[in-house]
Protein backbone atom coordinates (compact mmCIF):
# COMPACT_ATOMS: atom_id res chain seq x y z
CA UNK A 1 0.00 0.00 0.00
CA UNK A 2 1.20 3.32 -1.18
CA UNK A 3 0.94 6.61 1.72
CA UNK A 4 1.05 9.77 0.39
CA UNK A 5 4.18 11.70 2.01
CA UNK A 6 2.25 13.80 4.16
CA UNK A 7 0.62 10.13 5.84
CA UNK A 8 3.70 8.70 5.23
CA UNK A 9 5.97 11.41 7.31
CA UNK A 10 3.04 11.01 10.33
CA UNK A 11 3.47 7.13 10.16
CA UNK A 12 6.98 7.31 10.06
CA UNK A 13 7.54 10.12 13.22
CA UNK A 14 4.73 7.81 15.14
CA UNK A 15 7.02 5.06 14.43
CA UNK A 16 10.15 6.36 15.65
CA UNK A 17 8.35 7.62 18.55
CA UNK A 18 7.49 3.69 19.16
CA UNK A 19 10.96 3.11 18.41
CA UNK A 20 12.17 5.02 21.36
CA UNK A 21 9.73 4.33 23.57
CA UNK A 22 10.39 0.43 23.00
CA UNK A 23 14.33 1.02 22.89
CA UNK A 24 13.49 2.61 26.78
CA UNK A 25 11.66 -0.81 27.30
CA UNK A 26 14.18 -2.69 26.27
CA UNK A 27 17.04 -0.63 28.53
CA UNK A 28 15.04 -1.13 31.60
CA UNK A 29 13.98 -5.12 30.81
CA UNK A 30 17.92 -5.39 30.44
CA UNK A 31 18.49 -3.74 33.54
CA UNK A 32 16.34 -5.51 35.44
CA UNK A 33 17.61 -8.89 33.83
CA UNK A 34 21.04 -7.92 35.03
CA UNK A 35 19.88 -7.48 38.67
CA UNK A 36 17.96 -10.65 38.85
CA UNK A 37 21.08 -12.73 37.44
CA UNK A 38 22.62 -10.72 40.50
CA UNK A 39 20.41 -11.89 43.01
CA UNK A 40 20.04 -15.55 41.59
CA UNK A 41 23.88 -15.46 41.87
CA UNK A 42 24.75 -14.23 44.97
CA UNK A 43 21.37 -16.12 46.94
CA UNK A 44 21.86 -18.70 49.45
CA UNK A 45 21.23 -22.19 48.92
CA UNK A 46 17.68 -22.17 50.32
CA UNK A 47 16.72 -19.22 48.16
CA UNK A 48 18.17 -19.64 44.97
CA UNK A 49 14.82 -22.07 43.12
CA UNK A 50 12.76 -18.47 43.88
CA UNK A 51 15.69 -16.16 42.18
CA UNK A 52 16.44 -18.88 39.16
CA UNK A 53 12.19 -18.45 38.66
CA UNK A 54 12.48 -14.45 39.23
CA UNK A 55 16.14 -14.23 36.89
CA UNK A 56 13.97 -16.69 33.88
CA UNK A 57 11.19 -14.41 34.43
CA UNK A 58 13.27 -11.15 33.89
CA UNK A 59 15.04 -13.01 30.76
CA UNK A 60 11.71 -13.51 29.08
CA UNK A 61 10.75 -9.98 29.48
CA UNK A 62 13.70 -8.76 28.08
CA UNK A 63 13.64 -10.90 25.39
CA UNK A 64 9.99 -9.67 24.36
CA UNK A 65 11.01 -6.53 25.15
CA UNK A 66 14.00 -6.43 22.30
CA UNK A 67 11.58 -8.26 20.28
CA UNK A 68 9.54 -6.33 19.75
CA UNK A 69 12.10 -3.34 19.28
CA UNK A 70 13.49 -5.20 16.75
CA UNK A 71 10.13 -5.76 14.84
CA UNK A 72 9.30 -1.78 15.16
CA UNK A 73 13.07 -0.93 13.46
CA UNK A 74 12.32 -2.96 10.99
CA UNK A 75 8.66 -1.40 10.41
CA UNK A 76 10.10 1.97 10.32
CA UNK A 77 12.78 0.86 7.82
CA UNK A 78 9.99 -0.25 5.38
CA UNK A 79 7.90 2.80 5.89
CA UNK A 80 11.45 5.24 5.02
CA UNK A 81 11.90 2.78 1.92
CA UNK A 82 8.22 3.13 0.94
CA UNK A 83 6.37 0.33 1.80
Amino acid sequence: MKLKRSSRAQTHRRLVDAVIDCYVTWREESLALDGAYRRWKNASRPDQTTAFDEYVSALDREEQAAAEYRRLVEEVGAVSRGR
